[in-house]
């Protein structure tokens, strides 16, 4: 989920140059309006659908190895690519945003209190045994009780759960919870063979041991430091996402360069999040097709600071509108991006797409590289305000660099007081996770996407007390959020909602209105059908790949 994306270890360009190609067709007292840099003005949900079967499929995973496939703590591109073919949540979220039933035929809320789960009884786990209520039980007390999976921090409102019918399943809450049924689209709704689990605990997950789900794809062998494979399960419930590829390696290369030359040489079938760098090369290739779609991902800086300049508002407006986020979304994100008005992206939106649609078109384009008029707003700062070194924590990948020289020389021409700090890549999430760590640390950055497409999921996490990207402890919706969690009426939920992003938008607090940015994927002319949305972190996209003859 919400994680650092380390996506390149290539060299950083001199900050020199960087600053020339994000500030190339700007004025350097003038104020641009946002406008949409997107390689595609209409983004696609899926790429053309494959129509034969092949043998084998290599497909590169861009941030590296996973430490483990153990579904209950996989939250991060690099084990979810993997996972997401290999075990199944009682819900499902689709290519083009949408929740719906999948090992849960019916999901119903009798009463404020209570959900309950009516399950397939034509699902089987890889060993031929069926799916049984006591799996789909066992697998929810899990995340319930175990403090240490990912999903656990989602169970905060569930006070018990029970087998209620041979293929039924009911939770019961502790007050109602609007958001946690959503959820069950994610790996909080994982389900894992209990038998399984028990008898391999301490190495669930590993390269030695793998997994036992019910999937379109099984474990079959993790190399170490080389590949992870799955092959087909012929037994798949599901017939209409048979799957056509056989066998698929995942292979773990990170470095930009390296990953185009696989992928031009055809060492490399395919990937998603293509290296911004090589965007316009592979865009041109005959060797195979880049496709682009929507996502519900934002980069952007996130305010940590309480105590720091950040805390005054005019400080955090005149940041926002100085930086150069057309620069950015062109030059540092290979034009896949664009502005956004909102700190949640559109993508996102869910239940509440009508209300946050309306409420974004009423908002004024974002300002970019407004230089004049923020040091106007600067000069009028307190003397002891503009003193306050703002401080920027980047980790040390060239793409991330970039932003944060964006960042900085925006606060440079507008006369803040600021200082860029580049961490090692693999020490970064501690600025994230570890108060002790980012103390005086008043900006992060990050690139953020939600478990589900749910308004109320990214608030949780990124603007509400205890939010995991909330490192500022902003608690200025935490009411709203409650009641809108708490309130069934979906209408009225997604009024809430807006009402939130109102204030977000207006304080500046603590994520801002970033870069919205599309997915990516590139496959060679061999291959196939992969969704071209963000769709690759919970659902089984590789049982759409296939030949294209």
């Amino acid at each position: 989920m919400n994680q650092n994306r380390a996506i390149s270890r290539a060299a950083v360009t001199a900050a020199g140059l960087l600053i020339a190609a994000l500030l190339g067709g700007c004025t350097a007292g003038g104020q641009t309006k946002a406008k949409d840099t997107s390689a595609s003005s209409d983004p696609t949900i899926m790429t053309p659908a494959a129509v034969s079967e092949v043998d084998k499929i290599t497909w590169n995973v861009f941030e590296g190895e996973p430490k483990t496939v153990d579904p209950f703590k996989s939250a991060d591109y690099t084990p979810n690519m993997i996972n997401s073919n290999l075990c199944e949540n009682l819900l499902t979220q689709t290519p083009d945003f949408q929740i719906k039933p999948n090992l849960a035929a019916k999901a119903s809320n009798p009463d404020p209190l209570h959900w309950v789960y009516d399950l397939r009884t034509d699902v089987k786990f890889w060993d031929g045994s069926p799916m049984t209520a006591e799996d789909v039980a066992f697998s929810l007390q899990h995340n319930l009780s175990d403090k240490t999976t990912f999903y656990n921090y989602l169970y905060g409102n569930v006070a018990n759960i029970a087998v209620t019918g041979t293929n039924q399943v009911t939770v019961t809450l502790s007050s109602p919870d609007y958001l946690f049924n959503d959820e069950l689209a994610s790996y909080a709704g994982v389900v894992v063979q209990k038998k399984f689990f028990e008898t391999h605990q301490a190495d669930f997950g590993s390269p030695s041991t793998g997994v036992m789900c019910t999937g379109p794809f099984k474990f079959d062998k993790w190399t170490q430091g080389q590949s992870i494979s799955i092959v087909r399960n012929d037994s798949y419930w599901n017939t209409s996402l048979k799957p056509k590829a056989k066998r698929i390696d995942f292979t773990f290369l990170t470095d930009s360069a390296a990953i185009t030359s696989g992928l031009l040489a055809g060492q490399i079938d395919g990937t998603f999040n293509v290296p911004p760098a090589s965007i316009t090369q592979l865009k041109n290739t005959p060797a195979g097709t880049l496709s682009q779609g929507p996502a519900p991902l934002m980069e952007t800086i996130v305010w940590a600071n309480p105590d720091g300049a950040g805390s005054n508002p005019q400080v955090r407006k005149a940041l926002q509108m100085a930086i150069d986020w057309n620069g950015i979304a062109k030059q540092v994100l290979g034009g896949v991006g664009q502005p956004s008005r909102l700190q949640t992206p559109s993508a996102a939106f869910g239940f509440a797409s009508t209300q946050l649609d309306a409420l974004e078109k009423s908002l004024p384009e974002p300002v970019s590289a407004g230089y004049d008029d923020a040091k106007k707003i600067v000069d009028g700062l307190p003397a002891d305000v503009k003193a306050k070194k703002i401080q920027m924590v980047v980790p040390g990948t060239a793409k991330v660099q970039q932003f944060g020289v964006a960042v900085k020389d925006a606060a440079n021409r507008i006369g803040l007081n600021f200082e860029l700090t580049v961490v090692p890549t693999t020490g970064y999430s501690s600025y994230l996770y570890d108060p002790a760590t980012r103390a005086g640390v008043d900006i992060l950055y990050t690139a953020f996407w939600p478990n589900i497409p749910n308004p109320l999921d990214w608030l949780a996490a990124t603007a509400v007390s205890g939010g995991l990207f909330n490192q500022y402890n902003y608690n200025g919706v935490d009411a709203k959020f409650a009641e809108a969690r708490g309130t069934a009426d979906p209408e009225k939920r997604a009024q809430l909602v807006a009402d939130i992003e109102t204030t977000l938008h207006d304080q500046l607090l603590p994520m801002t209105p970033g870069v919205k940015v599309d997915n990516t994927v590139w496959m060679n002319k061999r291959i196939t059908g992969a969704p071209a949305a963000f769709a690759y972190v919970y659902y089984p996209w590789a049982a759409h790949l296939g030949g294209t003859k």
